[in-house]
């Protein structure tokens, strides 16, 4: 068998993993993606594909090991860095390492809303530990604004903002207490991922939507009965 057709096998075969991703059967995804990489272990898409689907089981363990190997792969790639950031994220304790990988994987992709948005939720974390002296949870939390501000600077100089910008941009503006803000974002993620070609849908973030959705109603109910 030629290196070509090998290649265009495994090219189809990711592309069958990551519609059964999509289509929002996550843990199918993952027993399917495992026993591929047992056969090939270097394939970088699958990786990262296994890790995608590792942070929406919340495993977080396997999570950081995929993601080392991943930026093993390929060091160039903001991905590994970003999933490693995710794992110590929810490592307690882990929180200056998760930065760490949060920032390596923004020296490569600057821009990335998606990285801003775990920068900027690791400080607030680290701003609302209890632990630490009140001048350095404040540094924490104006670094976290930073983040957190930027994103919605990026993403409102875009022609047009895709669902998950729309998504980012809400979450974003819950961690700001813009309630009213945030909710006219989650409706706007909707309608940009209705408007989305079906072959472009992520239902894993529709679902993300939705939750999002119903918590911003949930937290605006709650300041009304309590003002």
């Amino acid at each position: 068998m030629s290196k070509e057709v090998k290649k265009i096998m495994k090219s189809d075969v990711y592309k069958t993993l990551a519609a059964l991703y999509y289509s929002g059967k996550v843990k199918p995804s993952l027993n399917k993606i495992l026993v591929q990489l047992k056969d090939d272990a270097s394939n970088l898409e699958l990786t990262l594909l296994a890790c995608q689907c590792l942070v929406r089981t919340k495993n977080f363990d396997d999570l950081s090991s995929y993601a080392d190997v991943s930026i093993k792969l390929d060091p160039k790639n903001a991905e590994g860095y970003y999933y490693k950031g995710v794992a110590l994220h929810h490592t307690k304790g882990k929180e200056q390492e998760a930065l760490k990988n949060f920032n390596e994987a923004l020296s490569l992709s600057p821009d990335n809303v998606v990285y801003l948005k775990s920068k900027g939720a690791t400080y607030l974390m680290l701003f609302t530990d209890y632990n630490l002296p009140i001048n350095f949870a404040e540094k924490y939390r104006v670094k976290a604004e930073d983040s957190l501000l930027k994103i919605i600077a990026l993403i409102g100089t875009k022609e047009n903002p895709t669902y998950v910008d729309f998504l980012t941009t809400g979450e974003v503006s819950m961690m700001l207490s813009q309630n009213i803000d945030a909710k006219k974002y989650f409706i706007k993620a909707v309608n940009a991922f209705n408007a989305t070609n079906e072959s472009k849908q992520d239902m894993n973030i529709y679902k993300d939507i939705i939750k999002a959705q119903k918590n911003c109603i949930k937290v605006s109910e709650k300041f009304i009965e309590e003002k």
